[in-house]
């Protein structure tokens, strides 16, 4: 972690606001083609684009991966061409944004930005072929898009069953999370973000998934391993409040013979380096593996602040910390750039991971 990277990011989180609103103003000003397009609701439109752009961008900057803009630059550009927005407007706001950057961003700040705002701009005007569950082919995908089919048309019943007969069937439990499972929650989302199903589609597909992992989880445990005295603690960092991946991946570490201490979602950094040190007073639940899931670019510096604040413990600093979610799995150098031991790109990944990190020993007996 550079301590000048992260003040370059907590200044262009300082300038964020006012800067999305000079970016706007600008924007409307140079074309007034802008309000006609957008009506009165135009520039609250546009500057809350614009303000995503910022703190994405901060992320990118504080971590030192441009690449992280550049991939948010071109989702964003799909998902505005898909609400009709021209091309052209598109790459306004991002020269605009650059404009803007170069001259109300201090020196060293711009220095470090402009070359993500750059290259991302490059990124956002090429259009990226939407390519979905529908187009692929494999007996794995046609469980996945019957899956989809299903929670898609609220048959959450029918979804399960699917499921858990390929469950019993054979598949084991990493092959149904990651072949059906996730790759049908992704496509949920690519839809949502193509304006392709709904908010509500989206919220009932995700809510549906949880309680069928739940009873994947269930119907799974007869053939879990002897819990071998491996200890993991799983969380997703403040502010991420995404968990299904996460209780997939605490869910095959338990088959693979460790005992989980499941936390959920946007848990505070502090609230885990407290039960790493209260853990650590008693042998039966002290802390061999602190599992870490930062779902999307924007959870990067609590994820940041959470590595620090581990190393910070004298108790804590002794725990190895895995990490994982969706910037991990398109960079896992990212992994050593945040401090952690290391980092998953998938959900097999992880598991492997953590027995690296922590290996089983045949000799060691449950606490």
């Amino acid at each position: 972690m550079d301590p000048l990277s992260r003040s370059h990011a907590a200044a262009i989180d300082q300038l964020q606001r006012g800067l999305a609103d000079v970016v706007v103003d600008s924007l409307f000003e140079s074309d007034p083609g802008f309000a006609e397009r957008y009506g009165p609701g135009g520039r609250r439109i546009w500057r809350t684009e614009v303000t995503q752009r910022l703190a994405h961008l901060a992320e990118a900057v504080a971590c030192g991966r441009p690449g992280l803009f550049v991939q948010h630059a071109a989702w964003a550009a799909e998902a505005l061409r898909a609400r009709s927005v021209p091309d052209a407007d598109i790459d306004a706001h991002l020269a605009q944004l650059a404009a803007t950057a170069s001259v109300e961003f201090p020196a060293d700040v711009a220095a470090a930005a402009m070359p993500c705002i750059d290259a991302g701009r490059v990124a956002s005007r090429t259009p990226t072929p939407s390519c979905g569950l529908l187009d692929t082919e494999g007996s794995d995908s046609t469980l996945a898009r019957l899956y989809l089919l299903h929670v898609l048309q609220r048959d959450k019943d029918e979804a399960a069953t699917l499921v858990l007969e390929a469950l019993r069937g054979g598949m084991p439990l990493a092959d149904v999370h990651e072949r059906v499972v996730a790759p049908a929650l992704a496509e949920i989302g690519r839809m949502w973000h193509m304006q392709e199903a709904s908010i509500a589609d989206e919220h009932f597909c995700t809510a549906a998934t949880r309680m069928i992992v739940g009873q994947l989880r269930a119907a799974a445990q007869p053939m879990a391993r002897k819990p071998d005295g491996r200890r993991a603690l799983c969380f997703a960092v403040g502010g991420d409040m995404h968990d299904i991946g996460l209780r997939m991946v605490a869910d095959l570490l338990e088959l693979d013979g460790w005992t989980v201490e499941y936390l959920g979602a946007n848990v505070p950094a502090g609230e885990i380096v407290m039960s790493i040190e209260d853990f650590a007073d008693d042998p039966r639940r002290s802390i061999d593996l602190a599992v870490a899931s930062a779902a999307t670019t924007l959870s990067i510096r609590p994820l940041m602040d959470l590595v620090a604040a581990l190393r910070s413990s004298e108790v804590a600093r002794l725990t190895p910390i895995l990490v994982g979610g969706g910037p991990f799995a398109a960079d896992l150098g990212l992994a050593a750039v945040v401090g952690a031991d290391a980092g998953a790109r998938s959900l097999r990944d992880a598991v492997a991971a953590a027995e690296r990190l922590v290996p089983a020993s045949a000799s060691r007996q449950p606490r």
